[in-house]
């Protein structure tokens, strides 16, 4: 079992396949590319990381979605929800690639991101 904080110490390693599950919006994009971060340096090569969250611009949920989610992040103090094209962009910058954006049967609650730690990096 870990205890620690993904914004300041190291992941455990080891593991092939690491979850964000409705973190990411949480937070600000410094501590998002942080969680990032850590979540590649944890990640072994050919690991995969998940993400399941909400996010913004999701077709036919665009209004209920700006809604329900201004309220719950003005209620968190911080965080947004980002597009999937935003979330690309802060998982190349944190040295993921491969990234696949998978269907979801409730697209409003949580879509789905898998990527894979980019060889250079």
């Amino acid at each position: 079992m870990w205890s620690g904080s993904f914004l300041t110490d190291d992941l455990p390693r080891g593991a092939d396949i690491a979850t964000l599950v409705r973190v990411l919006h949480d937070h600000d994009d410094d501590s998002a590319l942080a969680i990032l971060r850590a979540a590649r340096r944890a990640l072994p090569p050919g690991g995969t990381l998940l993400i399941a969250e909400p996010m913004a611009e999701t077709r036919g949920a665009e209004p209920a979605g700006a809604a329900y989610f201004g309220f719950y992040l003005l209620a968190m103090g911080s965080g947004r929800p980002r597009t999937p094209a935003a979330l690309t962009d802060l998982l190349r910058a944190a040295g993921f690639d491969r990234i696949r954006l998978l269907p979801t049967r409730r697209p409003l609650l949580a879509r789905v991101m898998t990527a894979q730690p980019a060889a250079d990096v």
